[in-house]
């Protein structure tokens, strides 16, 4: 072999070392620590990917993201709150809490949140529930609603107890509908939180170093106990795309590189394709000669759809009986979504106005049912006339045999 063939092969080997190097492997499964996790697409609620998804697990201070957005959605976040005698003695990360001390709400559940502050949860359940145990009632009832169904809470703040657990895919469920909520999502945004307690004043650093560390990274809430070990929730978004990794079981820094695995796989590998917009038409169904009724979107709808490979995306109608009167807003049916013949979400069809059908059978039913009305009222009538007739004889018969008499 010449030099230059030789040095020609160096450089063709180097090459394709280089571009092995640089190229990453397609659709790489993620390897992680943590005993149970799910990726999760928040906006169609697609599982992604998933580990033991179903398994029931502590699932440490990540209970507070339940407890807050339930807070939250009590509309009462500027109701003032005066401490009991309980908070102060809840063990773990606290704000230190007084007996009477008066706070708002809103104040608690930023603790709760940022600071994962155990006195400030319970504080929430007290006042909201009366009782701890009350509230804990609602939490579960709550977290069937949805959709967590494998989910058991005896707390609001996470500290490990026996009947105490979640899943991954549950907290996936809660966390992504909390994410939806506007004032949800400012408090777990907010990386430092000035505190002004009665009996203590700092600055409230977000445990979530995520936010920090990962590109995109927008919340939303770490946990610990020895029982559970290692917690997280999630999310993070880039050009549009948002994506919800959870965690349960993990130990130590690996925690964080488990949750940056998940959502580099979701970023790396996937696609957001927005199918729907609220209040798009979708539809419009002729209902007789005069009406039509346009059907629109309930709510926006996307998949995440990797970006390779060859997809068939295809979508059906599936309808619903409707009466002679349709009101604004009513579910109508669904538009149901399938890639490669597999069915992967929905989005409810709402009627866009309210509308009044009448159409040949409906005609033929009034007037059956006026025969009827007629028939009867004819009844009462013809009745009421005998009635009137007998009572005439009666009462002349007396008078008829005085006379006689």
């Amino acid at each position: 072999m010449g030099r230059k063939s030789f040095f020609m092969t160096i450089l063709m080997l180097l090459s394709v070392l280089l571009l092995l190097g640089m190229t990453k492997p397609l659709l790489a499964e993620p390897t992680l620590n943590g005993n149970a996790a799910v990726l999760l697409d928040p906006r169609s609620g697609q599982v992604i990917w998933e580990k033991n998804r179903d398994e029931k697990l502590h699932p440490a201070s990540i209970t507070k993201i339940l407890t807050a957005i339930m807070a939250i959605e009590s509309g009462k976040l500027n109701d003032i709150v005066t401490v009991s005698g309980n908070p102060p003695r809840v063990e773990g990360t606290r704000v230190y809490l007084e007996v009477g001390e008066r706070i708002t709400l809103r104040e608690l559940v930023q603790a709760a949140l940022i600071h994962s502050a155990n006195d400030a949860a319970l504080a929430i359940a007290e006042y909201l529930g009366g009782t701890e145990e009350n509230f804990a009632q609602t939490m579960n009832k709550r977290a069937q609603e949805l959709g967590a169904l494998n989910s058991n809470f005896l707390n609001a703040h996470g500290l490990s107890e026996e009947g105490h657990y979640t899943t991954a895919y549950d907290m996936a469920l809660i966390s992504s509908y909390a994410i939806s909520n506007g004032v949800f999502r400012e408090i777990v945004e907010t990386k430092v939180l000035p505190w002004e307690g009665k009996a203590w004043q700092a600055n409230l650093i977000n445990k979530n170093q995520m936010l920090w560390s990962y590109e995109g990274a927008n919340g939303v809430k770490t946990g610990y106990t020895s029982e559970a070990k290692c917690t997280i929730v999630v999310s993070a978004t880039r050009k549009g795309q948002t994506y919800l990794a959870v965690v349960l079981g993990s130990l130590g820094n690996n925690t964080w590189t488990d949750a940056e695995e998940l959502l580099d796989y979701g970023f790396d590998n996937f696609q957001t394709l927005e199918l729907t917009r609220p209040n798009e038409v979708i539809a419009t169904l002729v209902l007789d000669q005069k009406n039509e009724l346009e059907l629109v979107a309930e709510k926006e709808f996307a998949l995440s759809l990797p970006q390779s490979g060859n997809k068939q995306v295809e979508s059906r109608l599936a309808l619903k009986p409707i009466g002679h009167v349709v009101a604004k807003g009513q579910v109508v049916g669904e538009k149901i979504y399938s890639v490669n013949g597999q069915d992967v979400g929905a989005v409810n069809l709402v009627a866009k106005e309210q509308i009044k059908v009448t159409n040949l059978f409906n005609i033929i039913a009034y007037l059956i049912a006026g025969v009827y009305l007629l028939q009867i009222f004819w009844r009462i009538v013809k009745q009421w006339r005998n009635n009137k007739r007998n009572r005439n004889m009666f009462a002349s018969s007396p008078r008829r045999l005085y006379r006689d008499f």
